[in-house]
């Protein structure tokens, strides 16, 4: 059998071959489905309100056209807080197109699912392809990619990282690239890097990280050092004109605010992969061996290594160290410095960690084993797959049966489930998207306009203000207004759980107020004068520029596609 498709494969053009890789990809990210897919039920992970309420808020928008770029409308319980501005706005919209065609939470879990992993796949497959590795190998190691935590963090914590993990294999191909040929491909360059950035900040600064030891290394290396220079230079000009709509909506927001950080880790060192995320060390269970096995093969072979491979391994070995304790975590903790709070979790290291591990193990594989032992190097790689779809299968499997067997959701610390086990399973299911996210709330403060100096503890803040303060509020959308409605049974002060930016205008009652009308909280939620009766509060947010810099950007993009098209279509028709 073995040798009746072997012999049929062969005769298959190039075109073909990679037309089957795909498929087999696109099949595995299905199969990883399967246990969810039989079983019916959701995985609701750590960071899966968070998330939920970004794309319920752009899903709305698409469905009811009701656009507001900065301010929320509907998700965060109608707070009005900023969010998707800041955080990947672009791949939000994008997200929230899926939740709207998916109908359900559930489905959305399934349809998500299936792209995260299809397009880790076909990333870790073109990159290897491109430099060029067999490509049996590249799609036995594309498989192993799909089946590691740094994919899997989404399927079981929601963890968005997971997404940036997946377009990093692609955006690695610049790198490569420069080192193989020593010249900048300036849009291939920005747009791997604006890509990143439109999808997760952090990533963006993991990428940029990975960078540094290809590009430093090729740029002593060159002959052409001002040419690398000034095209570096504008690589990155383009991609900060690809980026304005993400950095400028940064900048005006952050610098009329004092916004509330994302959670501060004051125990960074045991957040490491050799500690308490081990976790992501072990998905899949060869993972760890692989690990132990290219350290291994690299200390003995280290000098017969090529350039490629040299600087990937160093890469790899360098972000391995920062992903465990070994690296002092508790000495830099003490150091209280804001690059090192954004990082929030050592085991983000991880991520590129495992993408310039694969990487280097198809090197080695390509110049090394599969030159002697091409079966064996076949059969190990078919058994670290199939290890790693049972592993993952299997664990889903246990978290599908707690879905059905125990609470759905848990009520943890800030998290809080409202309704019956009953009510959260039909809400996954239920076509009324704000369901779910009425039943299971949290307090997750990133972001909202903190009163400078104030101490207090801006989670439990936001639970009294926002989600034990909406039950007497009434909200209807329009535009990119949000209007809240409520009946004063007196005059006198009122706290709203709506939050307030420098630039976010309120109108109560007909009359524009001044900063001299309302007072805010410690987390920028307002209170105002009511009158006796019905009070009609509209919020929106002001920045008549901005809408320039959203059009600049689409052209920007439009403009650059276009070229890069245009250029593959000329060099294709050359060729």
């Amino acid at each position: 059998m073995f040798q009746y498709i072997s012999k049929h494969y062969h005769r298959l053009s190039e075109k073909q071959k990679g037309g089957l890789a795909i498929f087999a990809i696109c099949l595995f990210a299905f199969l990883l489905l399967l246990p969810q897919l039989i079983s019916g039920g959701s995985i609701a992970g750590s960071d899966f309100l968070f998330h939920y309420n970004r794309f319920y808020e752009t899903a709305e928008q698409i469905k009811t056209g009701n656009f507001s770029y900065f301010i929320s409308l509907y998700g965060f319980n109608g707070s009005a807080r900023i969010v998707n501005a800041l955080y990947g706005p672009y791949f939000a919209y994008l997200q929230g197109a899926i939740l709207l065609l998916s109908k359900t939470w559930y489905t959305y879990q399934l349809v998500s699912r299936f792209l995260i992993a299809s397009l880790a796949g076909l990333s870790m497959y073109r990159l290897l392809r491109f430099i060029p590795v067999k490509r049996r190998t590249s799609l036995a190691i594309a498989l192993l990619f799909m089946t590691t935590f740094s994919i899997q963090y989404w399927t079981f914590r929601q963890g968005f990282n997971a997404w940036g993990a997946a377009f990093m294999p692609w955006c690695l191909i610049p790198a490569i690239d420069f080192l193989k040929t020593g010249r900048i491909k300036i849009i291939r360059l920005a747009v791997a890097v604006a890509i990143m950035t439109q999808v997760h900040m952090l990533s963006t600064l993991m990428l940029v990280l990975m960078y540094i030891p290809f590009y430093l290394y090729g740029f002593i290396k060159s002959q052409h050092k001002l040419e690398v220079f000034l095209k570096g230079t504008a690589a990155a000009l383009l991609c900060l004109l690809l980026t304005a709509n993400v950095w400028l909506a940064i900048l005006q927001v952050g610098s009329g605010n004092e916004l509330v950080q994302p959670f501060i880790n004051s125990k960074l060192y045991i957040m490491t992969v050799n500690q308490r995320s081990i976790e992501w060390l072990i998905t899949p269970y060869p993972l760890v061996v692989i690990v132990l096995y290219v350290l291994y093969f690299s200390f003995r072979h280290w000098r017969h290594y090529d350039k490629l491979l040299r600087t990937a391994t160093t890469a790899f070995f360098i972000f391995l160290v920062l992903s465990t304790s070994i690296f002092p975590w508790y000495q830099v903790n003490k150091l209280k410095l804001n690059l090192v709070n954004l990082i929030q979790f050592p085991f983000r290291f991880f991520i590129p960690t495992t993408v310039l591990l694969l990487l280097v193990l198809a090197l080695v594989i390509e110049r090394y084993l599969d030159v002697k032992y091409s079966k064996w190097v076949a059969a190990t790689l078919l058994a670290v797959n199939i290890i790693g779809f049972a592993q993952i299968s299997y664990r889903s499997t246990l978290k599908l049966w707690d879905y059905h067997n125990a609470a759905p959701i848990k009520n943890a610390t800030h998290q809080f489930v409202l309704g019956s086990d009953s009510d959260i399973r039909k809400s996954f299911h239920s076509q009324d998207l704000s369901r779910l996210l009425s039943l299971a709330i949290k307090s997750t403060p990133d972001y909202l306009p903190a009163q400078k100096g104030n101490k207090e503890n801006k989670y439990v803040l936001y639970e009294y203000y926002v989600l034990s303060n909406d039950n007497h509020f009434e909200e209807s959308q329009k535009g990119d207004k949000l209007t809240v409605t409520w009946t004063g049974d007196k005059a006198g002060r009122v706290s709203l759980p709506i939050t307030k930016y420098k630039d976010t205008q309120l109108i109560l009652n007909g009359q524009k107020l001044t900063e001299f009308d309302y007072t805010q909280t410690g987390i920028g939620t307002i209170s105002v004068n009511q009158k006796v009766g019905k009070n009609t509060l509209v919020v929106s947010y002001r920045v008549s520029w901005f809408k320039y810099v959203l059009i600049g950007n689409a052209l920007a993009w439009l403009a650059t596609l276009a070229t890069w098209l245009y250029a593959g279509f000329k060099r294709k028709k050359q060729i």
